[in-house]
């Protein structure tokens, strides 16, 4: 039987027992799916977009960076597929069969992808309460989202106010900084946004970009890579300060971005981006890890592609 909790304000019984969904392109390792899973009693899923390379098409998570990768280095085509709302509806019902009183949902940007709107169609047909929070973010940023979601979910925070507060901290609380190898992968699949003046200079500049209201934007236009290194650390340290200023109950986390399976396998502007982050004068307790992109995003900046991401942690 679902959990309830006395709401004081006689209005009724809170709605607690609450799953938590969210796409693939937070790329949660599956040892974190599953004890998200476990922390909220079964109630947490996640719904799989799809990449295509060549004319081979599966789940993002059943294909591996380097398969990804090496498709678009050898010239196939790869393109990505969102996920549609029936995905969306089945695992909203499935989470309702398994005991969730409502659902919150967690897409990565609307202006990069449909996926947000096939989330949205499901709500409206689904048999419990669906809010349904377009993060304007994807990979690492995204992954933070859901974090705080999944925290909230289990200290039994309602619904409303749960997506409100990861709203906010979408809006507030993170930052991505990347610098992809070429601008051609983000033009061909029409993600490249306000970037799109770049493109024609592209060979005399190194561009920094990052996602602004959830679009992709150029930050900063450089002559070298080694300057864009050192002007996506000076961003990411001043993002870092300001929020250990902003919110000095939280810690920060600055997590490097690389399209490749391995750090190993990583582009050199991955090795001088990690370096860098580690002689960065941040706030004390700030921690540095590392991660892959999911195959989508990767599918779509190119191989080669690193980025960094500074966001708080409870």
């Amino acid at each position: 039987m679902a959990r309830s909790r006395l709401d004081v304000s006689g209005t009724g019984p809170a709605v607690t027992a609450l799953a938590v969904i969210c796409d693939s392109t937070a790329n949660i390792d599956a040892d974190t799916a599953e004890a998200y899973s476990e922390r909220l009693g079964g109630l947490f899923a996640i719904v799989d977009l799809s990449v295509t390379v060549g004319d081979d098409s599966r789940a993002d998570n059943e294909w591996t960076a380097t398969e990804v990768c090496a498709g678009m280095a050898s010239g196939l085509a790869v393109t990505t597929s969102l996920a549609s709302p029936e995905q969306f509806s089945t695992a909203i019902s499935e989470m309702a069969e398994a005991g969730a009183e409502a659902v919150l949902v967690l897409t990565m940007s609307a202006q990069l992808s449909g996926t947000h709107a096939s989330a949205q169609q499901a709500a409206g047909e689904a048999p419990v309460p669906v809010h349904v929070v377009d993060t304007q973010l994807t990979s690492a940023g995204m992954a933070g989202a859901v974090a705080l979601a999944v925290a909230g979910a289990q200290r039994e925070v309602p619904v409303e106010s749960l997506a409100g507060e990861v709203t906010d901290w979408c809006l507030a609380e993170t930052r991505t900084f990347f610098m992809p190898d070429s601008l051609e992968y983000l033009r061909r699949g029409g993600r490249i946004g306000a970037a799109s003046s770049l493109v024609g200079r592209a060979l005399s500049i190194t561009p920094v970009l990052g996602l602004r209201d959830g679009t992709v934007t150029p930050l900063a236009r450089v002559r070298t890579r080694a300057r864009a290194v050192d002007r996506v650390i000076n961003l990411v340290t001043e993002s870092a300060y300001e929020f250990s200023e902003l919110y000095p109950e939280r810690g920060q986390e600055v997590v490097l971005l690389h399209a490749e399976a391995t750090f190993d396998e990583a582009s050199d502007t991955a090795h001088r981006l990690a370096a860098a982050v580690r002689d960065a004068d941040l706030p004390d307790g700030a921690q540095f890890r590392q991660a892959v992109l999911s195959t989508v995003v990767t599918a779509h900046v190119g191989p080669g592609s690193t980025g960094l991401v500074v966001q708080t942690t409870p």
